[in-house]
């Protein structure tokens, strides 16, 4: 069944939005996952077609398998810095030696591991690797971190023996000799301008960056949501002449009230623009099946992006993203109690800030942990990683950010355009050109702890819109009833005759799932999510063990 939506354009009704794979229309799309269906299929070893490639010695002899050359992403070219612009990566093998580039950031997720014998494999896909020999060893203080602030810090993923690789890597390998280390941007000192001059320059600075990222077809897109950053992206293309082939919008499952949606009509409806509204294909569940290998299970976030994504994947050959706006700018994690703990540069006082603000997710983690993964819930073992990664970010104009930025940003929201979207070749970043993120890394925090820089900013550049709304966050949450309900039912039926688990503990989850299947739904315990990641783990593996290393 498929509900009409109207179109949100009211001179001319776009409500087919035609490209080169097919249209994308213009109406509620109704989730055919919304009845019984059948268990998920959680093997997802194998199920990412990646590409990878492997060098080692063996003896005298140099031994290659996978492909030798690869290509990720775009690349701008760029008047003011050694790397290109753009978000990329790519490796190339000339016959002797392995070299590996990335963008300025490192937002382009790639992987690597050092297999016996001084070679190296590198892949775009962390599932890839484990299929080509990488230990399965779990790193238990880059879990502890991940456990209770939900991404993982520098280079870490959920095995000790896999990284991922650094922002603009110097990555090389020859005879046998790997050397890898990230170049990060120098710190550069507090901007001298006032308020109202640095708001002009950031109007300036990210014109241009538009400019430099204007599409070259109508074959583009914008998703939409109630903030700033997507806001900024869209009228800058309205006010440069510019019309996306489709806006964009996610619905997600219940308790989000989806006030992203709503906003984003309504700013269409004003810019006479068409707005695609995309429903929930998935349920709650089997998205979490699906999104974990595709984000290299280094995120718990995004099971709802899936319905974007594919919407997206192979209609259009250009997306805008708004990635770092908000961190750089107007960051919800930039509060007077963190900014003060990184400049007295106490580094146990920003841990345990850092770690407060998610204490109600890990007290799910720490009831289902045992065997090796229960060390992940000592105390002090979060602390110990996350300090090495917080003494990083204690200088500059704004050390919060800074943390934020290279670490939960480049970690966990850069899987959302750059892994789920892997099939879309240009995925704009223009918060993150060179000379705009340059500039907006010396605003100081002073600047920006009334969280109100980039609303002036956009009502300065944008005057029509100066006072249209953003998202209410008072708005009240969904009832999710009937989603917590369903999630505990798609769990029961993947779990409550499985064999028992290594890494989790199985009688209280799989009690709280019975109850809610006896109950028929009426009583709906909470279940964590990390239950499904840390089964999916626990199944990578086991099929490791079970294939014979070479």
């Amino acid at each position: 069944m498929q509900t009409e939506y109207m179109p949100m354009r009211t001179s001319v009704t776009k409500s087919d939005l035609s490209t080169s794979s097919g249209p994308l229309r213009a109406s509620r799309q109704t989730a055919p996952d919304a009845g019984g269906a059948a268990q998920p299929d959680v093997d997802c070893a194998g199920a990412i077609d990646n590409p990878y490639f492997l060098v080692r010695k063996r003896g005298e002899r140099i031994e290659t398998r996978g492909r030798s050359t690869a290509e990720f992403g775009h690349q701008i070219p760029s008047t003011t810095h050694h790397v290109a612009d753009g978000i990329f990566a790519h490796w190339h093998w000339d016959g002797t030696r392995l070299a590996v580039k990335n963008d300025r950031y490192g937002f382009y997720p790639l992987f690597w591991f050092s297999p016996p014998g001084g070679g190296v494999c590198i892949s775009s896909s962390l599932v890839s690797l484990l299929e080509q020999g990488a230990p399965t060893e779990l790193d238990i203080e880059a879990l502890s971190v991940f456990f209770r602030l939900g991404f993982y810090v520098g280079d870490d993923t959920p095995f000790s023996g896999i990284k991922t690789v650094p922002p603009n890597a110097v990555f090389e390998w020859e005879n046998g000799k790997l050397e890898c280390h990230g170049r990060y941007p120098q710190t550069l000192n507090a901007t001298a301008l006032s308020r109202d001059e640095a708001i002009d320059r950031y109007i300036d600075l990210f014109a241009k960056a538009m400019a430099k990222r204007a599409p070259d077809s109508d074959a583009f897109a914008v998703p939409i949501s109630g903030g700033r950053d997507s806001r900024h992206i869209l009228l800058e293309l309205h006010r440069t002449g510019f019309e996306p082939g489709a806006c964009v919008s996610a619905l997600d499952n219940p308790p989000d009230p989806n006030e992203d949606a709503r906003v984003a009509a309504a700013l269409c409806q004003k810019l006479r623009l068409d707005l695609v509204i995309v429903n929930q294909q998935l349920s709650a569940f089997s998205a979490e099946v699906r999104k974990n290998p595709k984000t290299h299970f280094c995120t718990l976030a995004h099971g709802w992006y899936l319905a974007l994504a594919d919407s997206l994947n192979g209609r259009f050959g250009c997306v805008y993203d708004g990635i770092a706006g908000d961190v750089l700018t107007q960051s919800k994690f930039l509060n007077p109690q963190l900014d003060t703990a990184f400049r007295t540069r106490d580094v146990n006082a920003i841990c345990d800030a850092l770690l407060s603000r998610q204490t109600a997710g890990y007290s799910g983690i720490r009831g289902l942990l045992k065997g090796d993964l229960k060390a992940a819930m000592e105390p002090g073992v979060a602390t110990k990683r996350l300090a090495m990664e917080v003494e990083k970010h204690l200088d500059g104009p704004n050390p919060v950010a800074s943390f934020i930025l290279w670490n939960r940003t480049r970690r966990a929201i850069a899987l959302a355009p750059y892994s789920l979207l892997a099939d879309i070749p240009r995925v704009y970043a223009p918060f993150l050109d060179h000379d705009l993120f340059d500039f907006l890394t010396t605003l100081p925090s002073s600047m920006l702890l009334d969280h109100s820089f980039h609303d002036d900013t956009i009502a300065r550049a944008y005057p029509n819109f100066a006072n249209f709304p953003y998202v209410d966050k008072a708005a009240p949450p969904a009832d999710d009833t009937k989603v917590r309900a369903r999630f505990l039912a798609d769990a029961a039926r993947m779990f409550l005759l499985k064999r028992p688990s290594g890494l989790m503990k199985n009688l209280l989850p799989r009690a709280k799932m019975l109850t809610s299947v006896l109950s028929l739904g009426h009583i709906n315990p909470w279940v964590s999510p990390f239950i499904l990641y840390l089964d999916q783990i626990e199944t990578l593996m086991e099929k490791k063990r079970r294939v014979p290393s070479d």
